[in-house]
């Protein structure tokens, strides 16, 4: 099988693998009752008026497809611009390599969206296993028990009620399957793994080479629209204080999960001015069985590395060595200042 039909087959099985998790949180969702948790009915954490969600579902799910997904597709395609009159020639001998950076794209915004149907089967799983009553739940509910008594009869209060069903006339189907799906909050969990996973791949992807600040500006802001985000679930009374941090906490480890080890955002493949990767020179020092072909390939390989000083890495954590003095300093002053190095 040909690399070109390989590389198809295999986003296709992606694919179909994150529309099959996708399926399984919608069947979830549909099909599978919260656990129904008792209550007391002095619990004044429950007590709360229903108000409207600052942001809404169907806004949130918009924010977290579109958004990230619009700033992946603008920094990728920035990325391979042909810079400089030669890279343009180059683009328009290879016709703008079309199917690579359509590929690029595919992977990219492909890695973010299974992250966050990962997120999303995690995060209804483990609201229909707790089944935590929301704050607003007297006022939406008005609980009425098996003998026909509520919770402004003396007689219950202080008793833990388990057998009970809602009296409001005007509660909604959508309403009474909510009540008991406080726990985590699935706002808090989808907003802040959208945020921090954009905050993370603009670290990973975008240069600096405009300002060294611009990039960081736009991390924060990100991070801080996620924040703001989790913080009026509790002003909206639709979760609890430790729902919302719960939320949080799910949100950042997905980030985290899928950027280093889905998306592996953080590796970068170096190569030296021959075009041999790392790889091939170390497997050139270290492989004595290879056969005759194979070992003139990597001997040249090797030889050809030997005239010529290593790229330098595209990121740099920890210390900065950059700052110190490079053999090779006007060299390589350019591609310093393109990964914004430089201040």
């Amino acid at each position: 099988m040909s690399s070109k039909y390989s590389k198809l087959l295999r986003g296709i099985c992606d694919l179909l693998l994150w529309a099959a998790l996708t399926t399984a949180s919608l069947l979830l969702m549909k099909l599978v009752k919260p656990f129904k948790r008792g209550f007391f009915c002095g619990d004044e954490s429950l007590s709360y008026p229903l108000k409207e969600s600052t942001i809404g579902s169907l806004m949130l799910i918009g924010i977290t497809l579109t958004v990230p997904t619009a700033v992946i597709v603008v920094v990728e395609l920035f990325k391979q611009l042909p810079l400089g009159p030669g890279g343009r020639e180059a683009a328009k001998r290879d016709g703008y390599r079309l199917g690579h950076r359509i590929g690029q794209l595919y992977k990219q915004a492909g890695y973010y969206l299974f992250g966050l149907a990962m997120l999303t089967f995690s995060t209804v799983l483990t609201k229909l296993c707790i089944g935590r009553l929301r704050p607003h739940f007297f006022a939406v509910c008005q609980p009425r028990l098996e003998d026909g008594s509520t919770c402004y009869d003396a007689q219950n209060a202080g008793h833990y009620i388990t057998n009970y069903s809602c009296s409001n006339p005007n509660i909604s189907s959508f309403q009474l399957q909510q009540l008991n799906q406080s726990f985590p909050s699935g706002h808090a969990s989808m907003i802040m793994y959208a945020m921090l996973y954009l905050a993370i791949y603009l670290q990973a992807a975008l240069s600096t080479r405009i300002s060294k600040l611009l990039k960081h500006l736009l991390q924060f802001l990100f991070v801080m629209f996620g924040w703001y985000v989790s913080l009026s679930r509790i002003t909206d009374y639709w979760h609890h204080w430790s729902d919302v941090l719960a939320g949080v906490f799910l949100g950042v480890l997905f980030a985290w999960l899928t950027s280093v080890y889905v998306a592996d955002l953080f590796a970068f493949k170096r190569f030296n001015r021959t075009g041999y990767s790392a790889n091939t020179l170390k497997k050139a020092q270290v492989s004595p069985k290879s056969s005759t072909k194979s070992q003139s390939q990597a001997a040249a390989a090797a030889s050809a590395a030997a005239n010529v000083p290593p790229a330098l890495p595209a990121y740099t954590f920890g210390t900065l060595p950059y700052l110190a003095a490079h053999p090779a300093q006007a060299q390589y002053a350019q591609t310093y200042h393109n990964y914004g190095y430089v201040p």
